[in-house]
């Protein structure tokens, strides 16, 4: 799921490295031995290395960056992505509208419960609404008829709520073909993907395939922001930590964006499209 998470990074490029973020100690580390005692909790499990935002660590820095930024973005997104991705962009605008919606309809079910989770019912009941109404009269989600009656995406993603119940984002890995993404990120996926287990493997590769192209495709404009990078693997990296812990603490994202210059602030319904 390459472009699912690169897009965020790419799209927030400009801002975050403007702004600054401090890593913070949670109450759960997937990196740190069993918590027993309040001298443990207070334990710096970091083993040496620099602690990024959400106390991510980039144990495997070698590995990530020669095997993995090679495989996936030098190769994987250069020669089969991107290419297909501006294919796809030539098609009317409708229909890539159709296809974002339509993929989107299908994450509702997840925002229905996560935000229950996190102590939200109305936007809960939002996404359910939301999801009823585009799935019948928007014809499976292809036209976003809730939106046109003022009911706006309440997205929220299990790796959000893992976070705000305390989880930091722990190891940072760069994996073939799935992209940028953290032990928490990972976690959250796979609960969020249970979602789809009545669907054949197949119709699920599916869906994740066309979903990774429209999202890839809105970034278009975007990709001299890594291209022309000193250090593109580095620079995603952070901007990628930094926007998933900017999702669960929302004033840090805030202050990022009050730092950076105005004429290098990004879209805000921009985000929410590719990260959805």
């Amino acid at each position: 799921m390459l472009m699912r998470h690169a897009c965020s990074a790419l799209a927030l490029c400009s801002v975050v490295l403007s702004g600054s973020a401090l890593a913070q100690h949670g109450s759960l580390n997937p990196m740190a031995p069993r918590q027993l005692s309040r001298a443990a909790y207070t334990q710096d499990y970091s083993y040496g290395y620099s602690l990024l935002p959400g106390s991510a660590i980039d144990s495997l820095y070698i590995f990530n960056d020669e095997v993995g930024w090679t495989l996936n973005y030098d190769i994987f997104d250069h020669y089969v992505l991107r290419p297909i991705a501006h294919g796809y962009h030539a098609l009317p605008q409708p229909i890539q509208t159709g296809v974002g919606n339509f993929t989107y309809n299908l994450t509702e079910v997840n925002n229905v419960i996560n935000n229950l989770l996190i102590g939200k019912p109305g936007a809960s009941a939002v996404s359910l609404g939301r999801f009823a109404i585009n799935t019948t009269i928007g014809i499976l989600g292809f036209i976003d008829v809730a939106s046109m009656m003022g009911l706006e995406p309440q997205t929220m993603e299990m790796q959000t709520v893992l976070g705000k119940a305390g989880m930091e984002q722990g190891p940072f890995l760069m994996v073939p073909a799935y992209g940028p993404a953290t032990g928490r990120e990972v976690q959250g996926d796979v609960i969020d993907g249970a979602a789809t287990w009545w669907m054949p493997w197949y119709v699920t590769v599916g869906l994740w395939a066309v979903k990774g192209v429209h999202n890839r495709a809105q970034l278009i404009e975007q990709e001299g922001v890594v291209d022309n990078a000193v250090n593109p693997y580095t620079t995603t990296r952070d901007i990628f930590l930094m926007y998933a812990e900017g999702k669960v603490n929302p004033d840090v994202a805030a202050e990022g964006a009050q730092q950076a210059p105005e004429e290098e602030s990004i879209d805000e319904a921009f985000l929410d499209e590719i990260d959805g």
